[in-house]
């Protein structure tokens, strides 16, 4: 992961660091870009950071002069109105006569324009500004009855057959073209996901199973990619920037005890595919034996079974090896029609569907059985392949030496789409607890570093050093903020992890 890549001239004059920092805002109106005067710009804060959940986000926020009301809401040459969810588009450049450089695309919260009247006849404009991500989090699949938020025998992500790709079907959901993604592939098989969060959530959740970094674009495309778990060659980036005693006017070293663990417990629901089998039959009360203790169900009037009056819910089900009966949660190869007949047993009658639904639902079939006459019937089943959730699936791992030294220190962990798929001849999810551990042993450091130097290309992810007179320390970033103040100079800030440990930590 580098920094965003710069023209070779704006790159240089960044590098010298000698000449003022300057912001362009462009807002969207009726189709076209407004650009906002720079003399009107009075602060700009820009932020990004990697979320817990697995995502890295942006947002902002704009403070304008507001001179005769031009930004205002009642505005009716912009008809800005509330201004909830325009697009804003933040570029920089140094110096004059060179090119600007898009680097965040927004869209105003939901505060909308707010309008402010300041000291004497001062009027200002303050605008809260929200990256792609937000939008994502708002698509509530949940309201979505037309299309089924499930999919089966998935990929995480195949680039090249983007119909069997989850990352893709996921921001589909969204109106995200498959153009619109820069993603490697990732082989690991999925037997069975249901969404139930937002699409930037589920995202979020596949890129911390699959250690991946998630991010929407300047350009508002969607990043998912350097995973250990894809089949592409995974290049160790360069430093992207090395930070020197000229470049910082602050540095600040913190012990982050808080992401030191030296024993991992992961526990998940997993769904888990079975050979074809049994995955229905019919043992409705009231129930008969007979002299060979063989049970069997009487149709006889006047008795009327539920199965035979209506379109009745046979939900799939199957008995585990010791016996144990595991609800189905989806089912495919399932029997025909003609199929299940050939497995009726019975005896009278005779019997057979007069209605025979395994396609509407994946986790039961709709169903009626007829008779012609009174009968009894021994034994009708369906035969498919189901998927089932293997509950609490759990593995445990911890380094022992550094327990003894430290004592315990546990992280525990549970989430989504994490997978039986075998990594270099272990389950994924073992493979995620060791490398999850390998990371969490470590004694890392937090350094916060501010400099003047315009390096608004920069982004969390990219791993950057910082060389002092008397030691030389590594890390990724995983916060930056930026600000601009009119009349004042520009102000890079970033939140760095430590690459590696420390042993006096």
């Amino acid at each position: 992961m580098r920094f965003y890549e710069l023209d070779d001239a704006l790159q240089n004059a960044v590098a010298s660091g000698d000449l003022p920092v300057r912001v362009k805002i462009d807002i969207e109106v009726n189709g076209h870009f407004e650009n906002v005067f720079e003399q009107d710009i009075v602060e700009a804060h820009f932020y990004g950071l990697k979320e817990a959940a697995g995502g890295t986000t942006a947002r902002g926020e704009l403070l304008l002069d507001n001179p005769g009301g031009i930004y205002s809401i009642s505005n009716e040459k912009l008809e800005m109105r509330n201004g909830v969810g325009r697009e804003v588009r933040v570029l920089f450049s140094v110096g004059e006569r060179l090119p600007y450089f898009k680097r965040f695309t927004f869209f105003v919260d939901d505060k909308g324009v707010q309008d402010i009247r300041g000291p004497g006849r001062k009027w200002f404009v303050r605008l809260g500004l929200r990256d792609y991500s937000e939008k994502l989090r708002k698509v509530d699949d949940a309201k979505d009855w037309t299309v089924p938020a499930v999919f089966t025998y998935s990929v995480v992500c195949d680039k090249g057959n983007t119909e069997k790709s989850l990352v893709h079907a996921i921001a589909g959901r969204a109106g995200i073209l498959p153009e619109d993604i820069d993603c490697p592939t990732i082989p690991v098989t999925l037997p069975f996901v249901r969404l139930r969060l937002n699409v930037w959530a589920e995202l979020s959740r596949l890129a911390a199973a699959y250690r991946c970094h998630l991010e929407c674009t300047p350009g508002n495309k969607l990043v998912f990619a350097h995973s250990p778990y894809q089949t592409e060659t995974l290049v160790e980036d360069d430093f992207s920037h090395v930070f020197t005693g000229e470049d910082i006017f602050y540095l600040r070293k913190t012990a982050r005890a808080d992401l030191y663990r030296n024993s991992i417990r992961l526990k998940v629901n997993m769904p888990v595919t079975l050979g074809r089998q049994e995955i229905w039959r019919y043992d409705e009360a009231p129930v008969f034996y007979d002299e060979l203790l063989k049970p069997y169900y009487p149709f006889k009037s006047p008795l009327v079974r539920e199965i035979e009056a209506r379109q009745y819910e046979g939900h799939y089900r199957v008995v585990d090896e010791s016996g144990k009966e595991r609800a189905v949660i989806f089912a495919d190869d399932i029997d025909s029609r003609e199929e299940a007949e050939n497995r009726l047993d019975y005896s009278g009658g005779p019997f057979a569907y007069s209605h025979y639904d395994v396609a509407s639902h994946y986790d039961k079939a709709v169903l009626t059985l007829h008779k012609e006459h009174d009968g009894d019937l021994y034994k009708a089943a369906i035969y498919g392949r189901p998927i089932v959730l293997d509950l609490n699936r759990s593995c445990f791992m911890r380094d022992s030496e550094a327990v003894n030294l430290h004592r315990t220190f546990a992280l525990n962990v549970t989430g989504a789409y994490f997978s039986e798929y075998e990594i270099d001849g272990k389950p994924q999810y073992e493979d995620w607890v060791m490398r999850e551990l390998a990371e969490r042993i470590q004694n890392r450091r937090e350094f916060t570093v501010k400099t003047h130097r315009g390096l608004f290309n920069a982004r969390c992810g990219a791993s950057v050093k910082i060389a002092l007179a008397n030691e030389t320390l590594a890390g990724t970033i995983n916060a930056f903020s930026f600000r601009y103040k009119r009349g004042e100079a520009f102000v890079s800030t970033f939140r760095i992890t430590e690459i590696g440990g420390n042993d006096e930590a």
